[in-house]
């Protein structure tokens, strides 16, 4: 009779560790595959902003050719890409800032200018900067809700 007890028992604390495992497993792919989904999303938006780079005509080409600057001017010229929500035509919009510091609009946002407080109209007329997409959508969440 208490043999029958400890078999039920370590045959429940089994069934317990597979459960624990099987859960931890499906953790891990979600994790996994969000990462996957945000690094697609961002090389889907590198390309994006690249073709556009492309399709621009060349207006200076007589400044293809220069001699080499100093490595200060070189160090003034890098930018970090980043995302700016911005109140622009009556509409609040997200650019992204690519390398080279050029702004390209993504998408216009649904967020209803008037109806914010006059320190957040004054913080979306100069423009709200974010280094990435997690910190972009958590400042939609907060202002789109």
């Amino acid at each position: 009779m208490f043999s029958q007890k400890k078999r039920n028992l370590t045959w429940i604390y089994v069934c317990i560790i597979l459960l624990i495992a099987v859960i931890a497993v499906f953790i891990l792919i979600g994790a996994l595959s969000n990462k996957n989904a945000e690094d697609a999303e961002r090389t889907n938006l590198e390309s994006k902003v690249s073709e556009e780079n492309q399709t621009e005509p060349n207006a200076d080409n007589a400044t293809d050719v220069q001699e080499p600057e100093d490595s200060e001017s070189d160090a003034e010229k890098f930018y970090q890409s980043y995302y700016l929500v911005k109140y622009d035509n009556n509409v609040i919009k997200i650019y992204f800032s690519d390398e080279t510091g050029k702004l390209t609009e993504l998408e216009s946002t649904s967020i209803v200018y008037e109806t914010l407080s006059q320190g957040d109209q004054a913080k979306f007329r100069e423009g709200i900067k974010v280094e990435n997409r997690d910190d972009l959508n958590r400042l939609m969440m907060d202002y789109e809700s």
